[in-house]
């Protein structure tokens, strides 16, 4: 038995032009194997059979359909191939869905492949000549530009080996898909075999799927357990990108899994209704108008969409530009993800999209700044993918939860985080021994936004010493922890931005400061509270003989309080001189206890305001209250 690889090739072409019968005198297979298909004499779905090379190395092959009517399913087939071979019958000659196929796989940027002409039996040389010449134009201007050129016959076996051996140089050009990332595969088909439950198939595109793992679904987001995998038909532990897969699950039915699904690490896909894209159109195709319907194809999946050109309102063939779709039924790409794109009506490929964020706000048309982070995105490696992630976060995100949103393993984004944190691009929080994540840019933002609200309450009220924490948090770090918000708030005091009083929080140089209006009030405000030390007035009355505005008043008392010049104490303040007062008088008591009545008689007072005063002592834990009678603390 040959080695394993995971290498994946497909045909492309024409119906009735040869691509099963290719197949089977390469394989020994037929991949009709479907009643329907045999009764056609078509493929109507992939088929999937190993191909053993010259050198023994085993692939995998899959037959696509030909025909216009199944190029969704076509499509499906061609999701995850490594190299194709576009076959071309001899006595037609390049065909309708000939061009299409290899549209889609120029727009998959399948760049390693062989044009296969086949049926040369049918033809004489000088017909031969013409359809190569035929093939190599059309294939001129396409990623398979490079492609080689051979004639065969599938019922004499002429060029066979020497396509084997054409077959065997491509795949040693192929590079083996890295194992890292989360595991995805596309379903292309699903059964239920007896004795084992549910069984689903495709071609892994990413990552390493393990027998016995847990397993996500998608749309239904049912989990399910691994248990049983099979790759060319033989049973293994486990399945690389790469490799076309057999999936037994456990746990789930067939329903929850149909053709157009996915297959992924749980929590991993995540439904989007818009997409950011990199759009093309072919060169041949017609314009494409905003808000034009589409059909969008990811993997084996379909979705209706209008396009949103961000720079025009048409886009002619040929040319390229960004742009927004708008899913009427969702899809789960990542970024980077190819997308084939088709007309509605009549159903024809028209370009492709690479997607460049799978969860983005909805953009403003002909911004140019948005334009400019686009272009910026477009081109970003690991680094750039999470910093856009922190971009769109209102609140810090720890390492798992950036790993989560940005759809990558934690392994592949904890080598990145130091470095995006020494270059400045994200700022890092340390709240319970755990470093939380933000944008460095946005962080920026909400400082200006913070001095801004300080500055204008300064002005509002310059005798506060300032906003409360909790005030800040509401009104412009809005999602925050009060944790994140004390490590964030720490860190700008530390830089001299602003300064932080306990729950209080100023701008870096405010010193509360009255005017000279202000101080000669302050000054009527507390002698009268000092005239009557122990019957204060209430604060209506005061307002009264000031003739002040209530909240002119409010902000006067609050000053005075943070000048410990006046205590409040429930609804009444007190003079400090007053209360200093009140205390020595309890402490020069020879009785460590005492009455209400007996401390309003000494006071020469009233229980309305002998009770707050006693309550604020009790509070101040100079006494304590037993019974009717209250215990000064420490005598």
């Amino acid at each position: 038995m040959g080695a394993d690889s995971h290498i994946i090739v497909g045909t492309a072409g024409h119906v009735d032009h040869g691509k099963t019968e290719l197949v089977a005198r390469l394989t020994g297979i037929n991949t009709d194997r479907l009643p329907e298909e045999k009764k056609r004499g078509m493929t109507i779905v992939p088929g999937f059979v190993p191909l053993i090379l010259p050198d023994g190395q085993r692939l995998g092959l899959i037959d696509v359909p030909g025909h216009e009517r199944f190029v969704k399913n076509m499509l499906a087939g061609v999701a995850g191939i490594d190299m194709v071979m576009l076959v071309i019958a001899a006595d037609e000659g390049v065909m309708p869905q000939t061009r299409e196929h290899l549209h889609i796989l120029h727009l998959l940027d399948v760049s390693r492949g062989v044009v296969v002409i086949t049926k040369s039996d049918l033809v004489d040389g000088e017909w031969l000549d013409m359809v190569r010449e035929q093939a190599a134009e059309l294939i001129a201007a396409t990623s398979l530009k490079d492609a080689p050129i051979i004639a065969v016959s599938s019922i004499s076996g002429q060029g066979i080996e020497e396509l084997r051996q054409i077959l065997q140089q491509l795949a040693a050009q192929v590079e083996q898909k890295p194992a890292s990332g989360h595991f995805r595969l596309p379903i292309d088909r699903v059964f239920t075999k007896s004795g084992f439950g549910t069984v689903i198939t495709g071609t892994l595109w990413t990552g390493v799927i393990t027998d016995g793992e847990r397993v996500q679904l998608w749309p239904s987001g049912a989990e399910a357990r691994v248990r049983g995998l099979q790759v060319h038909g033989d049973k293994v532990g486990q399945a690389y990108a790469g490799q076309r897969t057999a999936v037994n699950l456990s746990g789930t039915e067939a329903e929850l899994a149909p053709r157009g699904g996915w297959l992924a690490a749980p929590g991993l896909l995540k439904e989007s209704y818009r997409l950011d894209v990199a759009l093309r159109l072919l060169a041949e195709g017609k314009p494409l108008q905003q808000r034009a319907r589409l059909r969008v194809h990811h993997g084996t999946a379909e979705a209706l969409a209008r396009v949103n050109l961000l720079d025009r309102e048409e886009l002619a063939g040929g040319e390229s530009c960004f742009a927004q779709l708008e899913l009427e039924a969702p899809l789960p790409p990542l970024r980077g993800d190819r997308l084939v794109l088709r007309s509605y009506s009549p159903m024809l490929t028209i370009g492709g999209a690479t997607v460049i964020d799978a969860n983005p706000r909805k953009h403003r048309r002909f911004d140019k700044g948005e334009l400019e982070t686009l272009a910026a995105l477009a081109g970003a490696d690991r680094g750039g993918q999470l910093l856009a992630v922190a971009l769109r976060q209102k609140a810090p995100l720890n390492a798992a939860a950036l790993a989560e949103q940005a759809q990558l393993p934690l392994a592949e984004i904890s080598g990145a985080l130091p470095g995006l944190c020494a270059d400045g691009s994200l700022l890092s929080l340390e709240v319970d021994g755990v470093s939380y994540y933000f944008s460095a840019e946005k962080a920026e933002q909400r400082l200006a936004a913070v001095q801004r609200l300080l500055a204008d309450y300064h002005r509002k009220y310059p005798l506060r010493s300032g906003v409360t924490t909790a005030e800040l948090r509401s009104r412009a770090l809005d999602g925050w922890s009060v944790k994140q918000l004390n490590a964030l708030l720490a860190l700008w005091q530390q830089r001299g931005c602003i300064r932080v009083n306990g729950q209080t929080a100023a701008a870096a140089d405010f010193i509360p400061q009255p005017d000279a209006a202000q101080r000669q009030l302050l000054d009527k405000l507390l002698a009268a509270y000092q005239q009557s030390p122990f019957a204060p007035p209430e604060t209506a009355e005061v307002v009264a003989a000031l003739r002040l505005p209530a909240e002119q008043l409010s902000e006067l008392l609050g000053w005075l309080v943070e000048q410990e010049q006046l205590v409040k104490t429930g609804e009444l303040y007190f003079a400090a001189t007053a209360v200093q007062r009140a205390l020595e008088l309890l402490r020069a008591r020879e009785d460590d206890s005492f009455t209400l009545a007996e401390f309003r008689d000494a006071l020469d007072s009233s229980r309305k305001y002998v009770l707050p005063l006693l309550e604020y002592f009790d509070a101040a834990g100079i006494t304590r209250r037993v019974g009717d009678k209250r215990i000064i603390s420490g005598k």
